[in-house]
């Protein structure tokens, strides 16, 4: 068995219900309280490898597929796993790997060839993983992909099978249009500012303002990893189970190149190991045309 270490970054934040932002609900303990409501939110991982396969750009003729957005995430139907489905998963920009609940893995009788150690801000955590053969989504598939199999893995709906991450997308060019629920792989005619990006353990880093920060699909808010000038005002529950607080506040502005964005809330945290400032989240914009074979972004394209 092969043996690789990954950092994680996997959290659920817990705090009481008022002034919370519209976010996927994952049944949580409730925090120690009398009358307290408590909600959870998912920060989706950020997986770090030590080396990233090179991608390969087979680019399918256009072609576009429904797509439904659920908590600001956007959720695809008809994912194949070795001709096996379809099924339902999260696209999630801000993972380096694929993810799949441990029971549906083995269900599917796919075998567990790697043993991943997991840095996490709560500790340190142990995880299987395997390759499929193939992985096909509509006009597109992908060969060799790896999986991390995760127990009880968190998305906003039950009936999600998994997470593609960059190990699936950084294949391909694809607009992901969140206003109109479509995915379109290929390369349309889109106009708009070219955002280039460099690549953080295979995820994209956009020059913003507030530093690089990694395009994340699986994000609700936006994440600065640097401590908040009001301190903890919400709690976060690592991989380990461990509780760290973290600051919910108003989000600052982000200017990418000439334009400027406010999101409506952010979340602090500091994570002195990562190379990136934070996550940016990808519900803040309607449309993103994503160019992984010249390494670039359209942000809400003309087109």
């Amino acid at each position: 068995m092969d043996r690789g270490r990954r950092t994680i970054h996997h959290y659920y934040i817990t705090r009481p219900q008022e002034n919370i932002p519209s976010a996927s609900r994952f049944l949580v303990p409730p925090a120690q309280g009398v009358g307290m409501k408590t909600q959870s939110y998912l920060l989706p991982a950020l997986f770090f490898a030590v080396l990233l396969p090179s991608a390969t750009f087979a680019q399918p003729a256009q072609a576009s597929i429904p797509l439904r957005v659920m908590s600001g995430m956007p959720v695809i139907d008809g994912v194949f796993l070795n001709g096996h489905g379809p099924y339902r998963f999260l696209l999630d920009t801000g993972s380096q790997s694929n993810l799949m609940d441990s029971k549906a893995a083995h269900k599917l009788g796919l075998v567990v060839t790697l043993q991943l150690h997991l840095q996490t801000p709560s500790g340190e955590s142990t995880v299987h993983a395997g390759r499929v053969r193939k992985v096909t989504l509509g006009p597109v598939e992908a060969s060799d992909q790896e999986f991390l199999f995760i127990d009880d893995l968190p998305t906003p709906s039950s009936d999600i099978s998994g997470i593609l991450g960059q190990e699936f997308l950084a294949h391909f060019d694809y607009m992901l249009d969140l206003q109109h629920h479509r995915l379109t792989f290929g390369e349309p005619s889109v106009e708009g500012m070219h955002t280039g990006f460099r690549l953080i353990f295979g995820r994209m880093a956009i020059p913003t303002s507030l530093g690089d920060l990694v395009l994340d699909s699986g994000a609700e808010v936006l994440w600065l990893f640097r401590e908040s000038t009001r301190g903890a005002s919400a709690q976060v529950i690592g991989a380990s189970g461990a509780r760290v607080g973290v600051a919910l506040e108003s989000a600052p502005e982000v200017r990418i190149g000439d334009r400027h964005f406010r999101p409506a809330k952010a979340g602090y945290r500091p994570v002195p190991a990562a190379e990136e400032a934070g996550l940016l989240p990808a519900n803040l914009f309607r449309a993103i045309f994503i160019c992984n074979s010249k390494q670039y972004v359209v942000f809400d394209p003309l087109s």
